[in-house]
């Protein structure tokens, strides 16, 4: 062993490190990076500055809330209250379209049927859910100058009458309801009819029309509309399209099944035709 720290290629060791370490201090100092005592002492010490660095600032953090609690809390009150007041101004936004819409239903109404006078628009407040034939309570009643038999309207056509009247409220029977008996033609030939619900046409949201000639021309596709002979409607409210024409059992008369032009259970808000011309004129008072 001594031998060898006397021997030649010892010594060129030696010389190749001490040249290696001499090389790796001058690009360290050329770099400006730390020495290598530096860097062993940071090293070290590096997990413990983190630490302590890491209590520091949770220990900031916690003072931070502590003193400024206050400030914070009045920051997230405000925030609150504009998000209050946008989901408000959103709300008002949605009512404010839906009236504007009613309003130019209501304005095509007018245009399309000038003798007409309606109630303000009514909303849907509640329905009957055991009620096959879809009726409905409106938010308006007779203070609004609604009255009992009314006919109840969309700007589609027509939904069904008044049945039940009070100062604030009124109730509805649709059209799928055998209390709405309405006197119908086809538009394509005027072949006449009368609604005569049933139970087994509600079930399938159609309405039955009775009281068809046998040999009458109408045909899957026809156009409903009310015949305005009763009184209680006027002529040329939209009721529905035919969808299946059969023979009567006695063999002397035909029905159809109607699809309205409205969905009864769908709809939230209806007028109602609170004058016309003609109410309250039967078809023989009309040709007297």
């Amino acid at each position: 062993m001594k031998e060898f720290f006397h021997s030649v290629r010892f010594k060129i060791i030696l010389c190749i490190a001490a040249l290696l370490l001499g090389l790796m201090t001058y690009v360290a100092v050329a770099a400006g990076t730390q020495t290598l005592p530096e860097q062993v002492i940071n090293t070290v010490t590096y997990p413990f500055v983190t630490a302590a660095n890491a209590i520091s600032n949770g220990v900031n953090g916690f003072i931070d809330k502590l003193v400024n609690a206050d400030t914070y809390k009045s920051q997230n009150d405000e925030l609150r209250e504009l998000v209050t007041q946008m989901y408000e101004r959103t709300a008002d936004y949605e009512e404010l379209q839906k009236e504007n819409e009613q309003l130019r239903q209501m304005l095509e109404l007018k245009q399309k049927h000038e003798d007409f006078k309606f109630s303000e628009p009514c909303s849907i407040i509640a329905r009957n859910a055991n009620d096959i034939y879809g009726g409905f309570t409106i938010n308006h009643g007779s203070s609004s100058g609604i009255s009992l038999n009314d006919p109840i309207i969309t700007s589609v056509g027509l939904i069904g009458r008044v049945t039940e009247i009070a100062p604030n409220y009124a109730r509805v029977s649709t059209i799928l309801s055998p209390q709405v008996n309405v006197g119908v033609y086809t538009m394509r030939t005027k072949t006449t009819g009368v609604l005569e619900n049933d139970i087994s046409a509600a079930d399938q949201k159609q309405c039955l029309m009775s009281n068809i000639l046998k040999d009458a021309d109408i045909t899957p596709g026809d156009v409903i509309v009310t015949s305005g002979q009763s009184g209680l409607f006027p002529e040329g409210l939209i009721v529905g399209t035919v969808k299946e024409v059969y023979d009567d059992p006695n063999g002397l008369s035909k029905h159809a099944l109607i699809e309205p032009s409205e969905d009864c259970f769908s709809i939230t808000s209806v007028y109602a035709v609170v004058d016309f011309d003609g109410k309250g004129l039967s078809f023989d008072d009309e040709q007297e």
